[in-house]
């Protein structure tokens, strides 16, 4: 690989947002989430130190548990096509999609929720249909003809349009 594209593809993939909870830390990256497992308590919780990557566009939602006085919260990741366990921190504990965090931790990951959050839907905005620009075309027309009204027309269009 050139130099040139080795640049682009470092461009292209770039770290966000990085945030340190008790079991792992999380790294927000321009495609996709880094959950990183390392050290005592990952062991503890997750029975191993490990890595996952989890694309963007395959989250449905992301998800914080408050942490209370005697408890940790938690932040965790819901995929698109996956099961989703009960939410009880000790199952959260042992999910690999969950990062356990403290209460001095709670503002870091919020923002890491809400940034997350907008890259959801905004991949969702991607991936929605093609637009049918045919279908606008005869649309318009019967409009200009007088056969719908200017209402049905603009609620038509903003359908094909997915708006």
């Amino acid at each position: 690989m050139n130099q040139k594209a080795a640049d682009a593809n470092q461009a292209v993939i770039q770290v966000e947002m990085q945030v340190r909870g008790i079991n792992g830390q999380v790294i927000l990256l321009s495609d996709r989430v880094q959950i990183k497992r390392a050290g005592a308590m990952a062991r503890l919780t997750q029975s191993r130190n490990s890595e996952k990557d989890i694309p963007v566009a395959a989250l449905s939602a992301v998800r914080i548990q408050l942490p209370g006085l005697l408890t940790n919260g938690y932040i965790r990741f819901y995929l698109s096509h996956g099961k989703q366990s009960d939410d009880t921190l000790v199952r959260a504990a042992s999910d690999e999609n969950t990062v356990l965090f403290n209460p001095r931790q709670f503002t870091k990951f919020a923002n890491l929720k809400t940034a997350i959050e907008k890259k959801i839907a905004a991949s969702q905005v991607l991936t929605r249909a093609p637009v049918d620009f045919e279908q606008l075309d005869r649309l318009a027309e019967q409009y200009k003809q007088g056969l719908i009204s200017r209402s049905e027309w603009i609620s038509t269009k903003k359908k094909l349009l997915g708006l």
